[in-house]
């Protein structure tokens, strides 16, 4: 008799004990854990992000971060019901003067699924990072339904479209600064169907791809781009070239 209470009271105390455990870690303050764990590892790193306030849980809540002179808001929220299937599915919102991004990860053991759902950014508001390499960008940089399949650390998958909406632009050419007016340009993600990436950008007028990136299963990168893309920018160029020709080629292995 005096046993079977004991082994019950075991059972009950350890039962109570999990639950406070779970209860803990379900309420655990993100500001304590950036206070504590995280903030003191990173100083001297000279990250370029500063996290200027946190609120919420580790599981959910939102902080105010700031790169440069940009501050956004950055949501998360973390299912703890995926941590069962040994995964870590975690939901990204992301607002700011430049633009928002919302995106969802599953990140397993030695793979994670990512999605950028929508990203919505207005070039104009980031010429501020690239002033000092003299280059001003304008218009609207769109993506749609970017998904991303990565295991061990290599992109198998990738799909989704993506577009910039055009706009007055400025890029070093030697000492000179040229200044030009782009139209629309729209993208597209794919694999094909012996595993490569392929991702191709073209102006509305085209119909071809005037910029390629390629990428096969052993890490190996090219992007080549075409004689339109000069036409386009009114750069000099033989007139006895096509504008399908390539003019810019680089290669180079990603995992290496």
């Amino acid at each position: 008799m005096i046993k079977s209470v004991i082994k019950k009271t075991a059972l009950y105390l350890s039962l109570f004990l999990l639950s406070l455990l779970l209860f803990l870690l379900a309420t655990l303050p993100a500001n304590f854990v950036w206070q504590q764990a995280l903030s003191s590892k990173l100083i001297g790193k000279n990250l370029p992000i500063k996290v200027l306030a946190i609120e919420g849980s580790v599981w959910g809540g939102k902080a105010l971060v700031r790169y440069q002179k940009i501050e956004s808001i950055v949501d998360w929220d973390i299912s703890l019901m995926g941590l069962l299937s040994l995964g870590l599915p975690i939901d990204v919102q992301v607002n700011s003067q430049v633009g928002s991004l919302e995106l969802g990860a599953n990140v397993g053991l030695n793979s994670a699924s990512i999605e950028v759902v929508s990203a919505d950014i207005d070039l104009i508001y980031l010429t501020p990072l690239f002033r000092r390499h003299r280059v001003k960008l304008d218009g609207s940089f769109v993506a749609k339904n970017i998904q991303l399949e990565v295991v061990d650390n290599q992109i198998r998958s990738a799909r989704g479209l993506l577009s910039w909406s055009g706009g007055d632009i400025s890029y070093p050419a030697g000492r000179k600064v040229h200044e030009r007016t782009l139209p629309m340009f729209k993208g597209k993600l794919e694999t094909k169907e012996n595993g490569d990436i392929y991702i191709g950008v073209r102006d509305t007028g085209a119909s071809f791809d005037l910029i390629e990136g390629h990428l096969d299963s052993g890490g190996s990168a090219m992007l080549k781009v075409k004689r339109r893309l000069l036409d386009l920018s009114d750069e000099a160029w033989p007139q006895n070239s096509r504008e399908q020709d390539v003019v810019f080629k680089v290669k180079k292995n990603i995992y290496q």
